[in-house]
């Protein structure tokens, strides 16, 4: 145990100073934090991964938004989105149908799509429909989970 400590921050010290990012192949946590303006050379990659694991604070990271970690974009768990789709549940349903209307527009603005992509959003949710509306008696928050599942697939 004691070279393996010797090893790594020896490994440390020698990838220290480099202007390129590791963050791509080792995500995020403390070893990102630590290294992750380091060259991605294999020993600098190494140490990161192995601080990243260390007690699992990369899991923690990723789950709390914290350690360097952005949490997963989910559209059902945006709030506001879920809400939005529970006040116009029906009107939703039509504009996706048509693929345009006012409601669309203003659920890509809660998700925040660009106006550039928003064509394309608009056509992918309409090809989409009866995936998104399965059932007659849907609740918004399977409808929230369904737009989910067809967005970010």
């Amino acid at each position: 145990m004691k070279k393996f400590v010797i090893m790594m921050t020896t490994a440390m010290i020698a990838s220290a100073g480099y202007s390129a990012t590791i963050r791509d192949n080792c995500g995020c946590g403390l070893g990102t934090m630590a290294l992750g303006k380091n060259e991605p050379t294999v020993v600098s990659q190494t140490a990161a991964t192995f601080l990243n694991g260390l007690c699992g604070n990369q899991t923690f990271g990723i789950s709390s938004g914290t350690l360097d970690c952005n949490p997963a974009p989910a559209i059902a768990a945006n709030e506001r989105v879920k809400e939005f789709i529970r006040g116009n549940m029906d009107q939703l349903a039509m504009d996706i149908a048509i693929g345009q209307g006012e409601s669309l527009n203003s659920l890509a603005d809660l998700m925040e799509v660009s106006a550039k992509d928003r064509p394309v959003l608009y056509t992918k949710l309409q090809k989409n429909f009866d995936a998104i509306f399965t059932a007659h008696d849907l609740s918004s928050d399977d409808v929230a989970s369904n737009l989910d599942k067809v967005v970010n697939g």
